[in-house]
């Protein structure tokens, strides 16, 4: 998962007198330990999910909730956070996010039935947001008028990228050690700590702009509105196809949202969303490209665990393993794109990144039933090289048209589209899985993947992977235009 980071320059307003330098390093710990909560908790849940379809004897239509219910809460809040941070106070919200979060992990590796786990997912997913919404902006806030600012930074973006890598591995392990509730328990020694820390050591802030700032609730329901219905109707595709009468309805009942949203955020004077940049063509197109890369990386995570347990019957600590070669390539190759950027220029970065992607889809198409732990890692390799190949560049592409006055807008739209590109793709991999899967054998869309025969869900498997090469092709023919556009 992207990490929304909030680039909207923040003064400080705890003064030094109020905290020691003990004090302001142990305050970055706590915001490090709830940081890497969320980082490991979005990681492992993946891993898991086969083990929590097994223990609930349920089916993916159901248990791909346990993911869309954490990510819808992440899409439609995550906007609004730093709003409602100026508005009631930035350490009393992220506080009461590390409180959630940790009371929520609890209730969720407690829960005694699936639909339970996905209730608790929803609450979880509101500390989250909290935690990773102003996690940065108090380390701002902290260290901001101090000579260590840059070295904070740099120790929290090495936290998430810690909990990012390692995440599926420490899920694989704590499934194996205990069950799939250890990946939530896990997360209460290090809240609770979290929670102590920063109750000593961060004083509340006095904001001086609550006045200025208006909470868009009306705009947070319409976008709640669009994404369940949208996500529903891909959902209930699964039960009757993509013809399905209902799943049109919600699909209508989305779009209709989605016309009423624009209509009301373009009158806004505080929108969630600035709809006045979508009018830059190379900015949408550009996000739009992020949805569609992020709808593969959701896919990859939601099938993988599956065809690597159920079909080349892999214990869990070596999926978890096996799903951290991604990660691992990417941090590797990322630094090393953002530097041919840098001299080559992002416009040719960006095609080279997509290519790489669309080989990956294509290559995933060809796993079988004989494919080896090497075979595995070398196409994975590709996939997060691709994504590190095209990510900086797209990004650093996109914040260079941004206004001066828009750059955290135009950075919440990025994080924005990557949270819409993971719920569609979670519930767009189900979707389609299932549906290639009744498409050759006879069997009612409940089947738990377990029972579905070998060759129908690696047939299922390849086909989706090709039409998500599809999605993907399109976009880098759309990129290329657009390149040769801008240079004309």
């Amino acid at each position: 998962m992207v990490i929304p980071l909030n680039s909207e320059p923040v003064s400080p307003n705890i003064s030094d007198s109020e905290r020691s330098p003990l004090q302001i390093w142990l305050a970055l710990l706590s915001v490090g330990l709830g940081l890497t909560m969320f980082t490991l908790d979005s990681a492992t849940v993946n891993i898991a999910l086969p083990t929590i379809t097994r223990a609930f004897d349920t089916h993916l239509a159901i248990t791909q909730w346990v993911i869309i219910s954490y990510l819808i809460v992440f899409t439609v809040i995550i906007f609004s956070v730093a709003r409602l941070g100026n508005i009631f106070g930035r350490q009393k919200l992220f506080q009461a996010g590390l409180i959630l979060f940790t009371i929520s992990s609890l209730l969720c590796g407690l829960a005694p039935g699936i639909g339970w786990l996905i209730g608790f997912r929803v609450l979880q997913g509101c500390g989250a947001v909290l935690i990773v919404g102003l996690g940065m902006t108090i380390i701002t806030e902290l260290f901001a008028h101090t000579s260590q600012y840059g070295l904070a930074l740099s120790l929290a973006a090495v936290t998430l990228s810690i909990g990012s890598v390692l995440g599926p591995a420490i899920g694989g392990l704590l499934v194996t050690l205990g069950d799939w509730r250890a990946i939530f328990l896990v997360n209460l020694p290090i809240g609770i700590i979290a929670i102590l820390l920063f109750a000593w050591c961060v004083p509340p802030s006095q904001n001086s702009r609550h006045h200025q700032e208006k909470f868009d609730g009306l705009g947070v329901i319409l976008l709640t509105l669009v994404m369940v219905n949208l996500v529903l109707a891909i959902s209930e595709a699964q039960k009757q196809s993509f013809h399905s009468a209902i799943a049109l309805i919600l699909l209508i009942i989305a779009i209709i949202g989605l016309i009423v949203l624009v209509l009301i955020e373009s009158r806004n004077s505080q929108p969630i969303i600035d709809l006045s940049l979508f009018r830059n063509r190379t900015l949408s197109i550009n996000l739009l490209t992020m949805i569609v890369v992020y709808i593969v990386m959701a896919s990859r995570l939601l099938i993988y665990p599956f065809f690597l347990e159920l079909v080349l019957r892999y214990p869990i600590e070596q999926v978890g393993m096996l799903m951290i070669t991604l990660p691992i390539s990417n941090a590797i190759i990322a630094p090393i794109s953002r530097r041919f950027a840098d001299r080559f220029g992002t416009h040719r970065l960006i095609p080279i990144g997509l290519m790489l992607l669309l080989l990956g889809c294509i290559l995933t198409s060809t796993f079988s039933t004989q494919l080896t732990s090497l075979g595995y890692v070398l196409r994975d390799i590709i996939m997060g090289a691709g994504l590190a190949m095209w990510r900086s560049p797209n990004n650093v592409a996109t914040m260079s048209i941004a206004p001066h006055n828009k750059i955290s807008v135009v950075s919440g739209l990025l994080n924005e589209s990557s949270l819409i590109g993971q719920t569609l793709g979670t519930a767009l991999a189900a979707s389609l899985l299932v549906t290639f899967i009744v498409s050759v054998v006879n069997l009612p869309y409940t089947t738990p993947l377990a029972s579905i025969p070998l060759p129908a869900f690696v047939f299922a498997m390849q086909r989706t992977f090709l039409i998500l090469a599809v999605f993907v092709g399109i976009m880098l023919v759309v990129n290329v235009l657009l390149q040769m556009g801008n240079r004309e």
